[in-house]
Order: C-alpha cells, then structure tokens, then sequence
C-alpha cells in the first residue's frame, strides 16, 4: 500500500471511530510503529488531524483550545459567577496552589484574607503581589507566553515537599470527564500540586466538555469540588462520582 492510500485509510478510521491509537492502526494496517509516527506527523504537518500522547484525533471536531488573553475576554460573566462561588472556600492562614486559568484568575482578584498562595501564573503574581494579606510564592523558570506561565524542573519539584490545604485548578477540556491541557510542563507542575493536596478544587464552565487537549491531568471525578457556570446536564451528572460535590 502506497503512502498516500495508507494516510486515506487513517482518515477513514478516524472518521469511524472518532480517534486512533498508534497500537490500533499499527494493528489494522499491518506496518511498523516507525510507518505509523510518520504517517501520524504528515497528517498533524497537514492540519488534517490532532496528535496526542499515543494517537490521533480528528481535527475538525476538536474545539481549538484559545490562548489566554483571548479565554479571559470570553465567557466573562461565567468567570466572575465560578470566582464568586470558589471564594468561599477561601479560609484565613491556609495554604493554596492557584493555577494558571482565567477563572481562578478572576478569583485572585476578590482575594483580601491572610493566606499563603503558590503560583506559576505571571498574572496571578501581578494581582496577589499587591496584597499586604497574601504571602505570594511565584514558582519561577522559562516564561511561556501563550498561556502566561512560568515553568523550570527545579521549581517544579519543590511542590513535592509541598501540602496544599487547597489546590484550585482550571481546565482547558474536559472532554470524557478528562481535565485537559495544552501544555506538557504545565500538566507535570499540576500534577505534582494534586498529588499532596488535601482539597482539590476544579473551576471550568460547561463548554469546556466540549473541548479537549493534548495532555491529561486527571480524571475530573479526582477533584473534591467542582465549580461551574450552571446545572451540569444529566449526561455530565451521570459521569461524575457522589464523591464530588458540584457548586454551581
């Protein structure tokens, strides 16, 4: 089988099943694992489809994941209302992990209680290093500037001597109940946080089931709270465990 017929039958697999894993076409199409990872990097290099860690998706039916400046001007009265209901779990003299998203962004900015709070977020630093309450923690590194975070192994590896009282963690998809994000670095720094924290809170609106990207956080049912914009539909409530409770 020619190259170009082998990358038409990948299509027509991936139209069918809605994703490919490199094992199942590896399998399917009787070649080797190098065949497949080229044939898999020519189809990404065409903008025909979506990489991730060990497949492919379609591209056409993945909602592109928006740079956060572009997140922060959308959705704003859904933001301020998930910041409103997560400021209630803040308590004097505990110690948080305030991720990198534009809804616990939202929520900084109604921060004004005596707490410590550790971030790799440039724009959490600008608004929490102005209150006199806040003891602020910048986990410092290489600047990445589409979603405006810093990132360095070492930096990352103090958070495993780290117990959050609360972890409070936004999502770019949830696609699956798979709380998803764009970049690798950021995903490994998140999962050293929620492997020592005592409370873990998710903030993401409804659409964000609709969306997903490459690299996987945890399971959402992995989160004490989950925090939204509106009553979860049946077909969301029926993914989640009774283990989390949902605010919204």
């Amino acid at each position: 089988m020619y190259q170009e017929q082998r990358l038409q039958k990948i299509l027509e697999l991936l139209d069918r099943q809605g994703q490919l894993s490199s094992k199942e076409a590896i399998e399917l199409l009787a070649v080797s694992r190098d065949t497949i990872r080229r044939d898999f990097a020519l189809l990404t290099e065409r903008k025909q489809v979506l990489r991730t860690h060990g497949g492919i998706l379609p591209l056409q039916k993945s909602q592109t994941i928006l740079s956060f400046e572009e997140r922060l001007n959308n959705l704003m009265k859904e933001k301020n209302e998930i910041a409103q209901k997560a400021y209630q779990l803040i308590a004097e003299g505990q110690l948080y992990f305030f991720d990198v998203s534009t809804s616990v962004l939202k929520l900084a900015q109604l921060i004004d209680r005596d707490i410590t709070v550790y971030s790799h977020s440039l724009d959490n630093a600008l608004v929490l290093a102005q209150h006199e309450t806040v003891d602020f923690h910048l986990l410092g590194g290489q600047f990445h500037r589409k979603n405006r975070f810093y990132y360095a192994l070492n930096e990352a590896e103090l958070l495993k001597d780290i117990h959050f009282d609360v972890a409070i963690i936004g999502a770019a998809g949830l696609k699956g109940g798979q709380v998803s994000f764009e970049d690798e670095a950021d995903t490994y720094l998140k999962k050293l946080v929620l492997k020592n924290a005592k409370i873990k809170v998710l903030l993401a609106e409804q659409d964000k089931f609709d969306k997903q990207s490459n690299y996987v956080l945890a399971d959402i049912n992995a989160f004490d709270y989950f925090i939204t914009d509106k009553k979860p539909s049946k077909r969301i409530q029926a993914s989640l465990s009774d283990s989390i409770e949902i605010i919204f």
